[in-house]
């Protein structure tokens, strides 16, 4: 049979169960312990497990404030901190260990197997759980800045960065400088399941972000996410995060940062300093290691670093052009109305129909509206006015005012394609003109509305929805008047001489109505 441990929570029963006067035999048979032993928690022999017992020993221990030291272990701190700032003067890290878990045992940890990865083979990333923290100094406004660190396989090495947010540009950045900063690329990167990185998550094939799959292919470098709720697929990484946010935060717990720049020197300092000391299973350090064995097994680095980019699906509109960041960028007419994909870069916009690029413009940077347009893209202006979408809008404009038609087929003689989209505004407006004030009334209005942007040479849609306002309360309003037919007086037809007429007869002619 199996030795019984005495718990805390054993003895407090046995200790209610004697409070309550029962017999030994009967404590004995329901807690499964000697009677001898309850004895002893009886004539108080045996004391609460709880309560940490005085072991003596070296005369160092009496020197230590264990009090403070279990303090800041409860702040998150490593063990081997406490002992370089408080005891590392009077004793070994591993005496100090020793003598720390006899007097408090519960802080024990379980064994753990350490994994064994080939020079060059891996590499895993992940954002530090605690976020890192700097204040402005003109508005007090504290920043709170995600860490991301990475650790290589093999070595251990860690790399540790902080940007102002973790969003997608970031995130690939901080890929660039890391891998930078291991002076090569390892054949497998693992992220966790991040939406800047996995769109969709599986267990065995998920669905990648465009951009960072762009980045792997720049890189030569296969993206194997860890699977969800699988932390152990990346427990290097998730170590390195333990270690160098326990370190950071420990070494620079009375230091204020003013600015990003802060940050990143100090993680800088907290990486090379664990990177530098000796590894407790490799006996050199993590650095030695890294030169030694895995920097000549990392992959070449690309002459230039990623640009990040991103990617969108657009519709080819009928006059030839798609919009990108509210700027215009033209591509080949043969494909309008239908869905291409966009890829948008720092200068660059490139056009994809499926994986064939169509199309590539410089990108332009400014937000007003602009039309990047390649001429080869464009159909002859004569054939484009003969297709089918200028002429169904030169049909539409016609049904609504014969004055809009004439106005629409001199634009459209112009240039049928740069007009399009100005077209279809027009259209929308007078419809919508007609709709509110009535087939006739709106007629005339489209009319001074055309003669005033011929006049002033303003052919906007802007300008001549404010013109058709202006002229709705210009124009007099008979067109807008209802003429109704019949002999009621009460109808609004019925001018004010007669509806006098026959409210008031003359007096003759009262007593016949009254009869009447």
């Amino acid at each position: 049979m199996a030795r019984i441990i005495m718990t805390p929570e054993r003895y407090q029963e046995i200790k209610r169960l004697l409070e309550l006067k029962l017999s030994l035999r009967a404590i004995e048979r329901t807690k499964g312990c000697t009677r001898r032993t309850i004895r002893g928690i009886r004539d108080g022999q045996i004391l609460d497990p709880s309560i940490p017992k005085k072991i003596p020993g070296p005369i160092w221990v009496s020197q230590v404030d264990w009090d403070e030291v279990t303090k800041e272990l409860k702040k998150g701190h490593p063990l081997s901190f406490i002992w370089d700032e408080v005891a590392k003067d009077k004793v070994g890290y591993i005496g100090f260990w020793k003598q720390f878990h006899k007097k408090f045992p519960q802080y024990k940890q379980a064994s753990v197997v350490h994994r064994v990865f080939e020079p060059g083979d891996r590499c895993e990333v992940d954002y530090a759980g605690q976020k890192a923290e700097w204040i402005d100094i003109k508005t007090g406004i504290i920043h709170e800045v995600p860490v991301f660190i990475g650790a290589l396989g093999c070595s251990q090495l860690f790399f540790a960065t902080a940007k102002p947010n973790a969003k997608s540009p970031n995130f690939l950045e901080c890929h660039n400088e890391m891998y930078k900063y291991f002076g090569g690329v390892p054949k497998i990167t693992v992220p966790d399941c991040l939406k800047t990185g996995v769109i969709k998550c599986n267990i065995y094939d998920p669905d990648l972000n465009a951009s960072y799959e762009d980045m792997s292919k720049h890189y030569e470098t296969a993206i194997v996410p860890a699977r969800p709720r699988r932390p152990k697929d990346k427990a290097i990484v998730e170590g390195a995060v333990k270690l160098v946010m326990r370190y950071f935060n420990w070494r620079f717990r009375k230091t204020t940062f003013t600015s990003l720049k802060e940050v990143n020197e100090a993680l800088k300092v907290a990486v090379n300093i664990i990177n530098q000391k000796p590894h407790s299973r490799f006996k050199v350090s993590r650095y030695q290691r890294w030169n030694d064995l895995e920097l000549p097994a990392l992959g070449k680095l690309p002459s230039q670093p990623y640009e990040y980019s991103q990617w969108k699906i657009c519709k080819l509109h009928p006059d030839s052009h798609l919009s990108v960041e509210n700027n215009f960028y033209s591509a080949p007419h043969i494909y309008r109305g239908l869905s291409l994909k966009v890829k948008i870069t720092v200068n660059k916009i490139e056009i994809f129909k499926e994986l064939n690029r169509v199309a590539l413009h410089k990108k332009y940077n400014g937000n007003n509206g602009k039309r990047i347009t390649e001429l080869s893209h464009l159909p002859d202006n004569a054939k484009a006015y003969h297709e089918a979408t200028p002429q169904n809008l030169l049909s539409q404009s016609k049904f609504l005012s014969i004055d809009l038609y004439n106005f629409v087929d001199e634009l459209f003689k112009e240039s049928s394609i740069a007009h399009l989209r100005r077209v279809q505004g027009l259209i929308a407006a007078s419809r919508k003109e007609i709709n509110v004030t009535g087939h006739e009334l709106a007629k005339e209005c489209i009319k001074k509305s055309i003669e005033s942007m011929k006049r002033f040479n303003k052919n906007r849609v802007p300008y001549f929805k404010d013109q058709l306002k202006n002229n709705r309360n210009i124009i007099p309003t008979q067109y807008n008047s209802i003429k109704r037919k019949g002999g009621n007086p009460m109808l609004r037809h019925t001018t004010p001489s007669k509806l006098k007429l026959i409210t008031n007869p003359p007096k003759g002619e009262r007593e016949n109505v009254s009869t009447n």
